[in-house]
């Protein structure tokens, strides 16, 4: 992500994901921390940042099911 305008898109998008309630994205590192519902899925806010463009988010964090952390990147 390289971008405020990459960084604006992709909290909409994850915000727009019924079941979170938070969305903090940062540009360096590239990272975005989601707080939600235990029911939302990886899958889902993947389903989500890629309908907005070719964002991803990786791997949830393993010290809680409340915030999922990953890079998102542009191309």
């Amino acid at each position: 992500m390289s971008c405020g305008s990459c960084k604006q898109t992709v909290e909409k998008a994850l915000q727009e994901v019924t079941g979170v309630s938070s969305v903090q994205v940062s540009m360096s590192p590239p990272e975005a921390i989601v707080e939600k519902a235990d029911s939302v899925t990886l899958n889902q806010l993947n389903a989500a940042l890629s309908k907005a463009g070719n964002y991803s988010i990786g791997e949830e964090d393993p010290s809680s099911t409340q915030k999922t952390k990953g890079g998102c990147c542009c191309g």
